[in-house]
């Protein structure tokens, strides 16, 4: 979500308790300046609309724009509203906007929504894209391996090595790449002995980094397929999202959890990648629903205290995230991350 328009939505959930309003008044806010309709703010205010069941604000707002070039018409939202009101679409209707999302190649775009089942263009939309998806994660793997055979061949051996750290971070347990690890490890036999010797234990482990763009294209696909995955199989959605936590793709994760039922599992788990977004308003506003939600857990406010000492640290109040940290520490004064946390900070 955008982070412009999540604080002003934050900003106006505090004053305001009507939610109507508020959707009305960010909806106002949006269009009182044009320079405002990106395409990350369009969606923002569409999710916090699909999300306040106000569907037909959505379905008026996008109207209003629709015939402005300048506008990015977020058809996923917009589609997925006209279905959710529940009235009959005319043929008409149904073929304008088959045309409008075909006109604008929109069309990967719009199959993510599933509520307008009126327009059967959407089921081919959608295998299309995941074909897309399917295809392009392995022609990057293809790629890839092509790439280790020229290291390999012009005996680049720690390239090759960091080349394979990266596709078994991309491919977990792909039989291809176990095998190219097998056949690296016979034909390094010798240096991966040299490294057991005590000599040699101090050296530490190379840290993971995508920076080749064929990874970072290979990542994407593999991101989007979770999602995929997991907009399909709401009951896994949080093993999806905890892999990309793995693959540090923060935001992602975050999306993932959108689809996954909520548990307490979930509720922990969100306030984490929250943490690791850096979106520490929002973690602040669910740390207060989690302590009335899970009140009679007894670990629950010692658990909300660690995450909003850290939160209040990212938003540059020190001196408080402090206070917070020792106020938990002289309940446990045994917590081990606490007291390595507020060590560094003191230090700095």
């Amino acid at each position: 979500m955008s982070t412009y328009i999540e604080l002003e939505i934050q900003n106006l959930l505090n004053e305001v308790t009507d939610l109507d309003v508020v959707c009305d008044r960010i909806i106002d806010y949006l269009e009182a300046a044009p320079d405002r309709f990106t395409q990350d703010n369009i969606n923002a205010l569409c999710k916090f609309l699909i999300n306040s069941r106000s569907y037909l604000r959505l379905v008026g707002f996008v109207l209003r724009h629709i015939d402005n070039e300048d506008f990015p018409i977020p058809w996923p939202y917009f589609l997925e509203s006209l279905g959710l009101i529940g009235e009959e679409i005319d043929n008409k209707t149904l073929k304008a906007l088959t045309e409008g999302i075909e006109e604008g190649e929109a069309q990967a775009e719009a199959s993510r929504s599933r509520a307008l089942k009126s327009l059967e263009e959407l089921g081919e939309w959608r295998s299309n894209r995941k074909y897309k998806i399917h295809k392009d994660y392995l022609n990057n793997k293809r790629q890839l391996l092509d790439q280790l055979i020229t290291l390999r061949t012009q005996q680049l051996y720690e390239q090759e090595k960091k080349l394979l750290q990266r596709l078994q971070k991309l491919y977990p347990g792909d039989k291809d790449i176990m095998h190219e690890v097998g056949q690296h490890k016979q034909r390094y036999a010798l240096e991966i002995l040299q490294k057991r010797t005590p000599k040699n234990r101090g050296i530490k482990t190379e840290e993971y980094n995508v920076k080749d763009p064929e990874v970072e294209k290979a990542l994407e696909a593999l991101l989007v397929s979770l999602r995929e995955h997991a907009e399909e199989n709401p009951q896994m959605a949080l093993d999806f999202a905890i892999a990309a936590f793995m693959f540090e793709s923060y935001e992602a994760a975050l999306a993932i959890l959108e689809f996954s039922p909520e548990t307490s599992a979930l509720l922990w788990f969100r306030l984490e990648v929250l943490l690791k977004c850096r979106r520490f308003v929002e973690l602040l506003n669910e740390l207060s629903k989690i302590e009335l939600a899970l009140a009679e857990e007894p670990e629950t406010f010692f658990a909300t205290a660690y995450l909003r000492a850290q939160a209040l640290w990212g938003l540059g109040q020190k001196h408080t995230a402090i206070e917070v940290m020792e106020g938990l520490l002289a309940s446990r004064p045994h917590y081990r991350a606490a007291s390595a946390l507020i060590v560094v900070w003191r230090s700095q």
